[in-house]
């Protein structure tokens, strides 16, 4: 397709994990630990791990087959995607699949096979690396050996960690990692662990996957958003820059202004440790994505402007969907220059990307 074709960045997309990745990439001394896609009992594709598929969900929802990298480029240019920041699937449940060592040779694993992949593009396709937060000098080692491998973020779940919140001082080493690395750092959810706010009030069973998937990404985010900011870890890190993904964009204006009424309290903003409104960390620091399909978005962009919030698709994802550029520009409400900034120009600032050449929407 050629270039002035082209209209959008995906500031967050996934993969679903090839097969070689668990034969060929996965450490020798862990392939036996099941691994991988497989059928459950009701023919439904589902990702196991010793034995337990992940996550619940009903059984009318199968999870669709890994992509080459050539197909997901015809995909891109069918959808008038110049590039896409693509993160992992079965990868982001790591920390939840057994014990901790598992799931580092996971990470390990795909942040090694995720690098091969975008290699044949690599001004088409970029790499987000995930973390697991349960060995924190593991946790900043592998940060720096996947952004040396040409990852442009690294990404972690928002869920507590051994009761750990995200402005534990714990952290602050890889933080100060992060910010060093000159990558960002992205906080993006999933479902299927216990862990997840609302797990503990509704449980993890298809029955109630519904319940929990509209609960666990908008709240967890509120509470990383609540946590790094409020908690003082910007702070202490103001050129970490921090995403809020796969949440919608709505919640923050709600959110943002909350944090700034608390700060502003003269007696509860003294326990807030840090010396900006929060809204001020927000502008300078951070940024969350849109679903293209969202009649809200304008109210967002009114709430927080434009300029902190990027376009995503999910791809392939179930609840995502095709022409989601198509989408984002019938959506009403939106101003032509804000539509560029959100479709492609947040994006690339947010993530230093080296893109082709897009023509305005």
């Amino acid at each position: 397709m050629a270039e002035n074709h082209w209209l959008a960045v995906d500031a967050d997309g996934h993969v679903m994990e090839g097969d070689e990745l668990f034969t060929d990439y996965l450490d020798p001394a862990f392939r036996n630990r099941g691994l991988g896609w497989a059928a459950n009992q009701d023919g439904a594709r589902r990702f196991f791990a010793d034995g337990l598929a992940h996550p619940p969900f009903p059984k009318e929802i199968s999870i669709r087959k890994t992509m080459t990298a050539d197909n997901r480029i015809k995909v891109l240019n069918q959808e008038r995607i110049a590039a896409a920041v693509l993160f992992p699937s079965a990868a982001l449940v790591a920390p939840y699949i057994g014990d901790v060592a598992l799931g580092q040779a996971f990470v390990r694993a795909y942040n090694d096979w995720m690098a091969d992949y975008v290699k044949p593009y690599r001004d088409r396709m970029f790499a987000v690396a995930p973390l697991i937060l349960a060995d924190v000098d593991w946790a900043v080692a592998e940060a720096v050996r996947a952004v040396k491998q040409g990852a442009v973020a690294v990404c972690v779940r928002p869920n507590p960690e051994k009761v750990r919140n995200l402005d534990d001082p714990a952290y602050d080493r890889l933080y100060a990692a992060i910010q060093d690395l000159g990558v960002p750092l992205i906080v993006h959810e999933a479902t299927g662990s216990p862990d997840t706010v609302g797990g503990d009030r509704y449980g993890m069973t298809p029955a109630r996957y519904a319940f929990n998937h509209v609960i666990s990404h908008p709240l967890e985010q509120m509470f990383a958003a609540l946590s790094l900011i409020s908690g003082g870890v910007l702070e202490r890190f103001p050129r970490l820059k921090v995403g809020f993904f796969e949440a919608g964009c709505s919640w923050a204006p709600y959110w943002i202004a909350r944090l700034d009424d608390h700060f502003a309290h003269r007696v509860l903003g003294k326990y807030m440790p840090i010396k900006l409104k929060p809204s001020e960390y927000f502008a300078r620091q951070c940024a969350v994505t849109c679903d293209p399909h969202d009649a809200t978005i304008a109210l967002a962009v009114q709430g927080i402007g434009a300029d902190n919030i990027l376009f995503a698709t999910d791809y392939p994802h179930f609840d995502s969907g095709g022409n989601a550029v198509g989408k984002f520009l019938e959506n009403p409400g939106i101003a032509p220059a804000d539509q560029r900034r959100i479709l492609a120009d947040n994006a690339v600032a947010f993530f230093r990307l080296k893109v082709p050449a897009l023509t305005p929407a």
